[in-house]
């Protein structure tokens, strides 16, 4: 069977860049385990089973629980990226684009600003494009801590600017 899906930019964007990471021969397979991740999850729910995401950690107490395996996703650990880095240094959680001094979040509220898609983002910043789409990925899945530091900056901002007068 056939089934045709429309997708929004953001979407398209992390499709294209799982099936690059992900150990799939197609997007026709990727999206066939998505899918068949969707029944799994519907079965359960039906059953009177809940969904939840717990840290590794927490499984360890845990009496009994169900595991979701996605064969594509077992050999990829997302929190290792090719063109990310961890810089604590410098206060943040979020991750920065290697070999350059900007944040996920710097990158996505630029682009967003000014309107620009991964392609000319990648163009005007001289980056590569796997590296956009990739930070554009890591966005959308982190998208709460890289929006509460941004926050955090623009209240310490005021509160600088406040005493300054």
């Amino acid at each position: 069977m056939r089934v045709q899906v429309d997708l929004t930019p953001a979407e398209a964007t992390l499709l294209r860049l799982l099936e690059r990471r992900l150990s799939v021969r197609s997007r026709a397979d990727l999206l066939q385990q998505a899918y068949g991740t969707f029944l799994w999850i519907v079965d359960e729910m039906l059953a009177g089973r809940r969904i939840v995401s717990v840290e590794t950690e927490a499984l360890e107490r845990m009496e009994r629980f169900k595991e979701l395996s996605v064969p594509a996703v077992e050999p990829l650990r997302f929190e290792h990226y090719q063109y990310l880095i961890s810089r604590p240094e410098k206060g943040r959680k979020q991750l920065y684009l290697k070999g350059r001094n900007i944040t996920v979040g710097q990158l996505a509220y630029k682009m967003r600003a000014n309107q620009m898609t991964a392609e000319q983002a990648a163009r005007d910043m001289d980056l590569p494009l796997e590296q956009v789409l990739e930070a554009m990925v890591y966005y959308q899945t982190h998208r709460q801590l890289i929006e509460s530091e941004m926050e955090e900056e623009k209240q310490l901002s005021l509160l600088l600017e406040d005493s300054g007068r």
